[in-house]
């Protein structure tokens, strides 16, 4: 599913345009930030789950032991997730603790809980702040392989339906009691079941994907409808809490089914462009430094040209595009020198013994 790799481009591009550009103006006044996180989510949703029923079915069929699975699962989320992860905090708490709360509460941001302590204290200044969405995943991946492997396949499909409902739900909570930024893990449950929904229908369920995608698209008609109309409302609105990300994830959701299906035309030729692909192979990286670049790399990186004679002032637009040329040198290097070679470390943990690269690993989910 290569053209998936192209959609996390689009997902972590907008993630960037969100933290690097005026919020609420140009490009900005869209919720750029949001989308590309939801679009994150619902991937994540669809790969890791779609991983998880298929192990289910191998643990039914003798194949498997509940226990290996879970702990080969475990461990190489930690080899993709990790490494990279403890790094950057690491760096930022020795090197530049004052951009950021880790100094006070080193904890939350080792034991990923920094989600918990961003919506405590709703500090958006801290340069680690795009990390609560790595404590959520990171939360509800402890937890949701049991569910998967645990729950009856004739059961399943209403636990889905319980966690959109309850991404939603819990947002209307947090709405009650004045919390509007919704990072607390529940709050992006809809993203997640929307992302397991289409995994279900995939593994379990291929025989009902016409009158699936036909749903789909009707459903994306209307989210489309109520997102634009969004836009419209302010952002504290009841409305927009409680349906602007369901809205964002069911529309990410049908670019999603139909780039695992492949996309034919020239959206599919835009998709299938190796550079997009490579792009998103190392958007974890991409998405880990992007705060840290413009700030500190690129800043360092003008002082060491004046020092050899080249001097070299940086614009508006001049200072971001030398921040995305440093950020995708960065990002690479990192791939290739750090997470590619840990990350082949999975293969000592196969979910089967014959297998060499189960489902979603080409997109490093696995």
């Amino acid at each position: 599913m290569p053209q998936l790799d192209s959609l996390r481009t689009v997902a972590v591009l907008l993630v960037i345009v969100y933290h690097w550009f005026p919020t609420g103006e140009g490009v900005n006044r869209l919720p750029n930030g949001t989308i590309g996180v939801m679009v994150f989510f619902v991937i994540s949703g669809f790969l890791i789950t779609r991983i998880l029923i298929d192990n289910r079915n191998r643990i039914e069929a003798g194949q498997s032991r509940l226990t290996d699975t879970y702990r080969n699962f475990f461990v190489r989320r930690a080899l993709r997730i990790f490494p990279l992860y403890y790094l950057a905090i690491t760096v930022v708490w020795l090197a530049f603790p004052d951009t950021s709360d880790i100094d006070d509460h080193p904890l939350y941001y080792y034991f990923y809980g920094y989600n918990i302590l961003l919506h405590k204290t709703g500090n958006w200044a801290d340069i680690l702040s795009p990390f609560w969405t790595l404590g959520v995943e990171e939360q509800l991946y402890f937890v949701w392989p049991w569910i998967v492997l645990l729950t009856p396949k004739a059961s399943f499909r209403w636990v889905i339906i319980g966690m959109v409902v309850c991404g939603v739900l819990f947002r209307g909570y947090g709405y009650s009691v004045g919390d509007l930024d919704g990072v607390l893990t529940p709050a992006s449950f809809d993203a997640f079941g929307l992302g397991a929904l289409w995994a279900y229908i995939v593994s379990e369920r291929p025989d009902t994907l016409p009158d699936f995608l036909k749903k789909l698209t009707t459903a994306s008609g209307l989210a489309l409808l109520g997102f634009v109309t969004f836009l419209f409302l302010p952002g504290n609105s009841i409305l927009v809490v409680l349906l602007q990300r369901l809205f964002i994830s069911i529309l990410a959701l049908f670019i999603i089914v139909r780039a695992s299906l492949g996309i034919q035309g020239v959206v599919g030729q835009v998709l299938d462009s190796k550079a997009l692909q490579y792009v998103g192979r190392i958007s974890y990286g991409i998405y880990v430094f992007h705060m840290i670049v413009p700030g500190f790399v690129t800043p360092f990186l003008m002082r060491v040209a004046n020092r050899v004679g080249l001097t070299i002032t940086l614009g508006y637009w001049s200072h971001r595009l030398v921040s995305l040329a440093a950020l995708l040198i960065i990002a690479s290097l990192s791939w290739y020198l750090f997470e590619k070679p840990i990350n082949d470390l999975k293969r000592y943990f196969s979910y089967t013994k014959s297998a060499s690269k189960p489902v979603g690993q080409s997109v490093g989910q696995g």
